[in-house]
């Protein structure tokens, strides 16, 4: 006779139990699993947001080099963005932000502002709602803010910047 070896598994464990998990193990597997992805969701979501907030900052730099060119050809900055000014689209390209600009009045305008404004599902980035790019005499000012306050201090207009 062929004695078995020490060791060795056969299809069942030495107790004579299945191999596998109990419905017990399964579920507070699954309450793990739940608990990890209700910690990680919110910073994901936030980093969702951060990502599509570049979508206005794109936006904002080209109009900025929309008016610096016109700047160049013309003796004032455009005052919108519509078939009268810069003829370009109100919306980003993801219609995340509407988008704006605005010059002061007079033939030697020399100042301008862009702002971005979240729509949609990114007016959850509340600290980042509202963007604004202001230049006078060569001089740029970054702005944020969650209202068209634009009240954010220096560190968070530098996040919503991303400066």
């Amino acid at each position: 006779m062929r004695q078995r070896q020490p060791g060795k598994l056969t299809g069942r464990r030495r107790t004579g139990r299945a191999l596998g998990f109990t419905t017990i193990e399964l579920m507070i597997g699954l309450v793990v699993l739940a608990i990890l992805a209700a910690l990680a969701l919110p910073s994901y979501q936030q980093h969702l947001r951060r990502l599509r907030r570049s979508e206005a900052l794109t936006a904002v730099a080209l109009i900025q080099q929309a008016q610096e060119r016109r700047r160049a050809e013309q003796p004032t900055y455009a005052g919108s963005l519509g078939s009268g000014g810069l003829a370009m689209a109100s919306t980003s390209p993801g219609g995340l932000y509407t988008l704006a600009t605005a010059s002061t009045t007079g033939s030697e305008a020399s100042s301008y502002s862009v702002s971005a404004t979240a729509q949609g599902a990114q007016v959850a980035d509340l600290p980042c709602t509202h963007l604004r790019l202001d230049v006078s005499a060569g001089t740029i000012t970054y702005r944020s803010g969650s209202s068209s306050l634009l009240d954010n201090d220096t560190a968070a207009n530098r996040r919503c910047w991303n400066q």
